[in-house]
């Protein structure tokens, strides 16, 4: 059983000289009643690296929601590959410290817990399977109905250098699994602590976000849920940037929220961000749904 997280794997954040990962920029929508932002403006350049990361997130979520399917969630080997790290961890082949997978009332639940060179991870898993409404032990052919639920921390062992830390909460259902076309509901709530040290200069940050996922439609592909690609459907977020920072002679701080937008169309999201005065539209690939 995989657990998905708010996989935001984009490091420290250094003010605006960063490498944006999941997204591209190159597909930007303009409309006549609307001026859109440069997405170069040093102003959004760090809050789109943390939409792109959220939405990319979120659709590995859902992928990691189908491959409950595959695997056996009461099999803590199976458990342990399919675990989140490596992508925190140091070492991919080291073992959890703490591993451990129950059955209980209809859910499993996986408990695990890592310690690495850089990291400590603790991460909690649920996930139920139901057929016509009935709780199921085992994934099979015949289940129709998905609901798994992700807790995860992530906490950088040297607090004085720079780094990101990360804490989480997904809670996801797919239902329809007996169709050709699932469909995604769910919430993510989260925070990323970023914290940038260098000579007379320090920037924290503090990203909270509440995604919602709403009607969001995956097709299976060859009879299988391969993909986890969304075809349709629309995500909602609040983001929320708190952040102080001094470079020896003076400082500042501030406090800014964002509303966004994601609509899904064949695995492009179109993205609309405003901060309440300014408005920042662009498009971007976040997965290739297969041929059948």
């Amino acid at each position: 059983m995989r657990l998905g997280k708010l996989t935001v794997l984009t490091g420290v954040i250094i003010i605006s000289i960063l490498v944006i990962l999941g997204c591209s920029d190159d597909k930007k929508t303009v409309t006549p009643t609307v001026t859109y932002g440069s997405l170069d403006d040093p102003e959004f350049v760090p809050v789109k690296v943390q939409i792109d990361d959220a939405i990319t997130t979120v659709v590995n979520d859902i992928l990691a929601g189908f491959d409950n399917l595959y695997v056996s969630p009461g099999d803590t080997s199976t458990v342990q590959n399919q675990l989140t790290p490596p992508a925190f961890q140091p070492d991919p082949d080291s073992d959890p410290d703490v591993l451990i997978a129950i059955y209980e009332n209809g859910w499993h639940y996986v408990y695990a817990t890592f310690t690495g060179d850089v990291y400590f991870a603790e991460t909690k898993d649920s996930v139920r399977f139901q057929v016509d409404g009935v709780p199921v032990q085992f994934p099979g052919a015949s289940v129709d109905y998905i609901h798994f639920i992700d807790n995860w921390n992530f906490t950088a062992l040297d607090q004085e250098v720079s780094h990101t830390d990360y804490t989480g909460r997904s809670d996801f259902e797919l239902a329809n699994l007996n169709q050709n076309v699932a469909v995604a509901n769910g919430t993510t709530t989260n925070s990323v602590e970023t914290n940038y040290f260098a000579q007379d200069t320090t920037l924290a940050n503090l990203f909270t976000f509440n995604v919602t996922l709403s009607d969001v439609n995956v097709a299976k592909v060859n009879s299988q849920w391969l993909s986890g690609c969304p075809a349709s459907g629309v995500l909602t977020m609040t983001l929320n940037d708190s952040y102080e920072w001094s470079n020896g002679l003076t400082g500042g701080s501030g406090d800014v929220n964002w509303e966004i937008g994601v609509t899904f169309d064949a695995g492009t999201a179109t993205v609309t961000a405003t901060n309440g005065s300014d408005t920042w539209r662009y498009e971007c690939e976040v997965c290739t749904i297969l041929s059948k």
